[in-house]
């Protein structure tokens, strides 16, 4: 009895010294990473946030100082849309949305699908109705896309270079599209509280 007892004070002496660490480990890995994703994040001049506004703010006033206004304007806005956007309501209202724009895709999917099993349209008008169908459901068209990262791209080497001539020409296209963006976002709310 004394041996088992022996034993078992042994393994418990290794068990529990090995939980403690590995709940401590996990705590520290855990921690790094949430670290690590802020200074990520925080990096990010492009994620629009409350630090990310503070950069723009500051860029603006270095290269274009004689649009600040307009930009904090524009700021703003965005900042109250995505107030609205964490409101419990207009969350929801937005995900029935999104569930209702599904479902018509799905059934014009369906519709498109029979018509082409009836032989009504040709396999090209298929093709081409099918790609007019996914480019419904996207925010950005792909040109829309490729000139963003262009100018992703144009601005990043344009800070790296410290370039004020290109910075004061990129900065009022940034401006342009961050309102783009606000309409589209106004728009959106709006059609989704609004039903």
């Amino acid at each position: 009895m004394k041996k088992m007892w022996l034993s078992f004070a042994i393994v418990m002496m290794l068990i529990i010294p090995t939980g403690a660490f590995a709940v401590h480990e996990n705590a520290n890995v855990k921690q790094r990473d949430t670290e690590a994703i802020g200074h990520v994040l925080a990096g990010h001049m492009f994620k629009h946030g409350e630090l990310d506004e503070q950069k723009w703010m500051k860029i603006v006033r270095q290269y274009t100082p004689d649009q600040a206004d307009e930009w904090q304007k524009v700021l703003d806005e965005r900042k109250t849309l995505r107030k609205q956007m964490q409101d419990e309501q207009v969350k929801k209202a937005l995900k029935a949305k999104c569930k209702e724009m599904k479902k018509k895709r799905e059934a014009a999917l369906d519709q498109l699908i029979d018509r082409f099993a009836n032989k009504e349209i040709t396999k090209e008008q298929f093709k081409q109705e099918l790609n007019q169908l996914h480019k419904k459901k996207k925010w950005m068209s792909k040109e829309e896309k490729q000139k963003l990262r262009k100018l992703h791209y144009q601005t990043y080497e344009a800070m790296k270079e410290n370039d004020k001539n290109a910075m004061a020409m990129l900065l009022p296209q940034w401006l342009e599209h961050m309102k783009k963006e606000n309409k589209r976002l106004a728009k959106w709310i709006q059609e989704a509280t609004q039903r």
